[in-house]
């Protein structure tokens, strides 16, 4: 993770200098902020072919859904013989279960990678002794994002965020098309505990972490909406 955080470090840095060089900085929101806004950014664009894969992949699965349900049911009582059916439905049609996964790993090694940037910017960032509690750190009403939001309403924008992404994803019409009433159920609960969770930990991160998982997840909602839209059209052979 520590590379991770470098090269992640470096990019940050860049997009600061090209900022902080060439415009007047805002009084009401820091070159800082508007740095984490704008790499966050980048970085979900260069996600999206992954985002792509796995929206491709959802489709197939609502595609692959009807026969599955009949080997689940004529199998029943052979679990053996199930699991070897789906086994050879998934390979006849080059589906890989695991690649739904990639992009929350991806995530989730993008997240924990920012936070060791946050943590330690003089170490990943802001290299030159004294510069980091030299530059201006302010988001509006946030003097300092590199400190906690005591007014706590940066961790709920987080939360709504994550709550709503959440909520999008799992409604989609691929989800909804492949989803099991089991998994249903996980995910219907995994949308309501993720909000939680997120709010509680945002209440003792650095507002610059929260910040990002906001904006993140804002990119995320617009993303899936049109993914929801084509995914919807093809299914339904439109």
């Amino acid at each position: 993770m520590k590379t991770i955080s470098t090269i992640l470090g470096i990019f940050f840095r860049f997009i600061y200098d090209v900022l902080s060089k060439g415009f007047p900085e805002p009084k009401s929101i820091s070159f800082f902020a508007i740095t984490i806004i704008i790499s966050t950014f980048i970085i979900r664009v260069l996600m999206l072919p992954i985002g792509i894969s796995q929206m491709r992949n959802q489709k197939k699965m609502a595609e692959l859904q009807p026969e599955l349900e009949k080997i689940q049911t004529k199998y029943k009582n052979d679990p053996q013989t199930l699991a070897a059916k789906q086994r050879q439905l998934y390979k006849d049609a080059n589906y890989n279960m695991l690649s739904g996964c990639l992009p929350m790993i991806v995530q989730m090694m993008v997240l924990i990678g920012f936070y060791r940037v946050f943590y330690e910017p003089a170490t990943y960032v802001f290299k030159e002794p004294g510069l980091y509690d030299s530059i201006a750190k302010n988001f509006f009403y946030i003097k300092d994002i590199d400190l906690k939001d005591t007014t706590l309403i940066l961790p709920i924008v987080a939360a709504v965020t994550t709550f709503l992404s959440s909520w999008i994803t799992q409604n989609s019409t691929a989800n909804k098309a492949s989803q099991t009433a089991q998994s249903q159920s996980m995910m219907n609960t995994m949308t309501l505990v993720m909000p939680v969770m997120i709010f509680m930990m945002g209440r003792n991160f650095a507002s610059a972490l929260v910040l990002y998982w906001t904006v993140s997840n804002l990119f995320q909602v617009l993303q899936q909406l049109i993914q929801n839209v084509i995914i919807k059209r093809e299914v339904e052979g439109v």
